[in-house]
């Protein structure tokens, strides 16, 4: 039951940090925010599978609520695999990840959101309006992993959070 509870704290989190701030980009009518900060911090501290729900339900659900639906199917596998893929890197290092392997796991975060959204921009509007918001994405991508790192430190810090995520 409590993992059910942290999981939808979790995606509450998500969505209300993608939709406080949303800075519209024109060319593909998406937007940068930040809820790619909240995706990395989670998965980090509560795993692969943690980042996979959080990311993909957290951030098509703020899709949906503020308008851009027709991102949401894109957003929600690209989300997803973002958190995904930050927790799978550092769960090779659960005990007592190291900061390279942090670093390492948030900028593959980043980059799988940015390609995907590459891709999932040229399916809709084409490789040339897709390709020309890529530098918006990789910016809302480091900028989220920018933002994240000493997040992530000054919570791992919290003992009870700590306890935690050991016992999810």
């Amino acid at each position: 039951m409590k993992r059910i509870s942290y999981v939808g704290l979790g995606i509450a989190l998500v969505c209300i940090a993608t939709m406080l701030v949303q800075i519209p980009i024109p060319a593909t009518k998406g937007y940068l925010n930040l809820g790619d900060s909240v995706i990395m911090v989670l998965a980090v501290l509560f795993g692969a599978r943690f980042g996979l729900f959080v990311g993909s339900l957290g951030s098509a659900l703020a899709d949906v609520l503020t308008g851009y639906a027709y991102w949401a199917p894109a957003t929600f596998i690209i989300k997803g695999l973002e958190g995904l893929i930050v927790g799978l890197i550092l769960a090779k290092g659960k005990k007592s990840p190291n900061h390279f392997r942090i670093v390492c796991g948030l900028v593959c975060g980043a980059l799988v959101m940015a390609f995907g959204y590459l891709f999932a921009g040229a399916i809709m509007y084409g490789w040339a309006v897709s390709a020309a918001d890529m530098v918006a994405n990789l910016v809302q991508g480091f900028g989220s992993t920018v933002i994240a790192l000493p997040l992530i430190y000054a919570l791992k810090r919290l003992r009870f959070l700590d306890k935690e995520c050991k016992d999810l």
